[in-house]
């Protein structure tokens, strides 16, 4: 085999080649005296284990020059043992595996060491291993300190204070003999000056028996001169590096002895005092043997260390036996002074007992609770197990409470009848107590009871009368573990007892009866409230419905006014006046008024039973198709969008104009109550033998306390000046009775404010298929010019643009706008003289709008006039203080807008 292009020896001298460079020897020179500075020992071995090169720290290892270790094996110069151990690592890094690894290795020549290892695999140019590189280094003192550390802590958890001190000495011994030393001894002073071995431990299970052997014979004499002696005679701690044979002969007593120390092969010792607080207690020895460590002051350090621990657990062994034997006399005492006390202080505790107990009773309200108290507390006072409390109802016995019985006898006894022959009807015919002080007893005067029903806990009882004015209302019973006397003292405290019992009861008693009477009462005034409330809101409601009917009327009349003025004047005057779109304005203002007047009477005629369908097949994706057709135009002026979704072929059997106003009053809320440029969705399709029509919007959305009551009468949400969220509330309760009417159910679905709705209907399909299509179109108002500056703002296009036509023909130059930001704009890009402000606006109602334009320096010379549906007195003085120098209430006749004109004129 080709070996790996390293030098096998140092050499002195090197040489230099032809051209001056340095030689190839005078390198590997160079690299090995590197190498021999450092500590750790390195190496490189080839393929066949043996060394190539080595460093000079192998001669501190193996006392052998360095450069005689190259050729040799590694097994020859580490030794069997260590060879043996490492052997599965160096067939690993042959593999091409590197290695890294700590170990505790006896070495042939350095004995015991804690290493770490690092293997380095050395590849050829063709990646076969040639051999390896090692690096070891010692680490034993580093993982001794470790130890040290580990092994403090584990033998103070070991010295309990509880222990004796030889149990204390025994675990230490035991747990050194685990790490830091072959065997551990502890040794004493006898009173005649003998030495004595207390403990003698071994880590070597083997040796065991020598050790037993050699602790029953450990006697050393006083007159020996041994470290042993020195150290227990308060001399310091002793480190034997090595033991010399004049050691064991200082401590053997004949041939055998000395022999059987010898067969224990210690090596190195430390000895140290374990002292107290006048004296030297014990010594310490900890030896090495097998693990061939020899011992160093750093190890006297550790076991001086050890000493102190175990100094510091027997000194509170100490204390923990004087605080032993002074609770012991303390206990004594305290027994022979409870002794003498006694009687009295069984009274104080009855009477606390009692006091508890009366002050408890004190806020017990009704009878369980009364009975809870006497029976709980009652029965402990007395020291009984178990207890219960009856009160008569009629000829009969009621338990109100028991405690400490068995589920059964509680059930058995739960109702008596007063002429029972038992303990605890006695006192209820007679007024007397019972005493039972023994089971004989209580079986001589009871026989059935004790035959059946005497539980074998039950040593004595007794039963009580709950006396009120001389009546027995009740009994009070209480079973005991033992037998009891039921002396005077004991009597009068359980007789006490059951008076507070009996009068907590009467108490409690004619409390309820004056909670019952109160809770009558309250009962009363609350439905009285109900019904207040119920008739105040139906007042409010019809008060509320009643200004929202108002207001949606003068809505459409306003632009029917103002298109009738139009129409009324004199042809000459006619303009630029469109009669076309004046009358498609009145139209849809009139159909308006028809739809709000129709709802209101479908739902009387509904209520009163008056309508009859006219049911036909019907193809519902036609009748949605119209529906969509009727809302075109309030969708283009909300500027929403609307998504369809209708499957074709869905059919019922139902009336084509009730269920068109189904569509239509559905969409038609959904447009009212989603903010302008929002989403309308409406999906139909057959689902489970229904046909399934369903309307989603962006809008408002419902809380959850309306949700359940969206389809009652003129219900809706809070009210708001922007009629885009009000209505006479009818709409749904006509979705609602119509569907019913068709065999068919509703549904409202919104997950809260802002978070939009969903309202879903289903009919009953017929089964069939039709078609049907139309196209109705939309009529969008035009707007005009004119010569004086006036800024007209309302949501409704038709009102609004009514308005712009006759002030036009007067002369006025207008601007229009339909919400509050837009309002804002317009005015401050025209200046107008006269602003006619609708109150009723989307996003910012017309009062915010005031208030701003008033803080407008270049507008506050503006005549502003309130123009609304809402007429009251409340809505006329809040218009007032908001900054509206007039309130016109719609429809606007031509000559009260005109004298509106000439009365703020004079500003321009």
């Amino acid at each position: 085999m080709q070996r790996p292009d390293v030098p096998t020896t140092a050499h002195a001298g090197g040489s230099m080649t032809e051209g001056g460079e340095p030689s190839a020897t005078l390198e590997a020179e160079q690299i090995q005296l590197l190498l021999d500075a450092l500590p750790a020992l390195i190496s490189y071995i080839d393929d066949e284990e043996r060394y190539r090169i080595v460093n000079r720290a192998y001669e501190r290892w193996f006392g052998e020059d360095h450069a005689s270790l190259a050729g040799r094996r590694v097994r020859e110069v580490i030794g069997d043992s260590a060879y043996a151990a490492v052997k599965p690592r160096i067939d690993a890094v042959l593999a091409g595996q590197p290695q890294d690894f700590e170990s505790r290795l006896v070495y042939r020549k350095s004995g015991r060491r804690h290493v770490r290892i690092q293997y380095i695999p050395h590849f050829g140019a063709s990646g076969e291993v040639q051999g390896f590189f090692t690096l070891v280094a010692d680490i034993s003192e580093q993982k001794r300190a470790e130890e040290a550390r580990r092994f403090l802590a584990d033998a103070t958890a070991l010295l309990d204070p509880v222990l004796d001190r030889d149990t204390s000495y025994r675990r230490v011994a035991e747990l050194a003999v685990t790490s830091v030393a072959d065997w551990c001894a502890v040794h004493t002073i006898e009173p005649d000056g003998a030495l004595r071995a207390r403990v003698i431990a071994h880590a070597d299970p083997a040796k065991a028996e020598l050790v037993s052997r050699l602790a029953e014979r450990s006697r050393i004499p006083p007159e020996a001169e041994t470290p042993l002696h020195e150290v227990l005679h308060g001399g310091p701690g002793r480190l034997l590096s090595e033991i010399p044979d004049s050691v064991f002969a200082g401590v053997a007593r004949d041939a055998e002895h000395f022999a059987a120390l010898r067969a224990l092969g210690c090596r190195s010792a430390v000895i140290v005092p374990i002292r107290g607080e006048e004296c030297v207690l014990a010594a310490l020895t900890l030896a090495s043997a097998e693990s061939g460590r020899t011992y160093t002051a750093a190890d006297l350090a550790f076991a001086e260390e050890l000493a102190q621990c175990i100094q510091v657990a027997l000194q509170r062994m100490r204390l923990y036996d004087m605080a032993r034997a002074a609770e012991a006399e303390a206990r004594r005492r305290f027994l022979a002074e409870q002794e003498a006390r006694r009687a009295a202080e069984r009274a104080a505790q009855r009477m606390a007992g009692l006091q508890r107990i009366t002050a408890a009773l004190a806020d017990a309200l009704t009878c369980e609770t009364v009975a809870e108290v006497a029976v709980d507390q009652g029965a402990a006072s007395a020291g009984a197990y178990a207890g219960s409390i009856v009160v008569t109802a009629g000829d009969e016995i009621e338990c109100l409470k028991a405690v400490g019985y068995e589920p059964e006898t509680v059930e058995r006894f739960r109702r008596m009848a007063v002429a029972d022959d038992l303990p605890l009807t006695e006192p209820l015919r007679t007024g007397a107590p019972v005493w039972l002080r023994t089971r004989k007893e209580c079986a001589a005067r009871y026989p059935d009871f004790a035959a059946t029903a005497l539980t074998s806990t039950t040593a004595s009882l007794c039963c009580l009368p709950l006396l009120v004015q001389e009546r027995p209302i009740g009994a009070l019973g209480l079973s005991f573990a033992e037998p009891r006397p039921f002396d005077h003292e004991e009597q009068e405290f359980l007789l006490a007892l059951s008076r507070q019992c009996a009068q907590a009861l009467e108490r409690a008693r004619l409390h309820e009866e004056r909670a019952a009477i109160i809770e009558r009462e309250r009962r009363v005034a609350l439905e009285n409230a109900r019904l207040y409330r119920e008739a105040h809101e139906a007042d409010r409601r019809k008060d509320e419905f009643i200004a929202m009917l108002s207001h949606e009327l003068r809505n459409p009349l306003a632009p029917i006014t103002t298109g009738l003025e139009l129409l009324r004047m004199s042809t000459g005057d006619r303009g630029d006046r469109d009669d076309s779109q004046i009358l498609a304005t009145l139209e849809r203002q009139v159909k308006t008024i028809v739809r709000l007047v129709d709802d209101l009477l479908d739902v009387s005629r509904i209520t009163r039973g008056k309508i009859e369908l006219k049911r036909e097949r019907l193809d519902v994706g036609a009748v949605v198709e119209t529906a969509v057709d009727s809302v075109r135009p309030l969708l283009a002026q909300r500027r929403h969008e609307l998504v369809l979704s209708v499957e074709p072929g869905v059919l019922v059997h139902g009336d084509r104009v009730r269920i068109e106003q189904i569509v239509v009053n559905l969409l038609t809320n959904a447009i009212k109550y989603t903010n302008p440029g929002g989403r309308v969705s409406l999906s139909c399709a057959a689902s489970g033998g229904d046909a399934w029509i369903r309307v989603t919007d962006t809008g408002v959305g419902i809380s959850a306390e309306l949700l359940p009551r969206v389809f009652e009468p003129f219900m809706q949400a809070r009210r708001t000046l922007d009629r885009s969220q009000g209505g006479l509330g009818v709409g749904l309760t006509l979705v609602k009775r119509l569907t019913e009417l068709h065999g068919g159910r509703v549904e409202a679905v919104s997950a809260g404010p802002g978070e939009g709705t969903a309202i879903s209907v289903w009919l009953p399909l017929a089964g069939a298929t039709a078609d049907s299509a139309a196209a109705p179109s939309t009529e969008i108002p035009r707007s005009g010019a004119g010569a004086l500056r006036v800024l007209l703002v309302d949501d409704n296009v038709d009102a609004a643009e009514g308005l712009r036509r006759i002030l036009q023909l007067h002369g006025h130059t207008v601007a229009m706008a339909h919400d509050g930001p837009a309002a804002l704009e317009a005015a401050r890009a025209s200046k107008p003289e006269l602003v006619l402000l609708d109150i009723g606006l989307p996003g910012m109602d017309g009062y915010e709008v005031v208030r701003r334009l008033r803080a407008e320096p270049e507008l506050r010379g503006s005549y502003i006039a309130a123009v609304s549906g809402y007429g009251q007195d409340q809505d006329r003085r809040r218009s007032r203080e908001a900054g509206f120098d007039a309130h016109l209430t719609k429809p606007v006749a031509t000559a009260q807008l005109l004298a509106l004109v000439a009365e703020a004129a004079p500003r321009g």
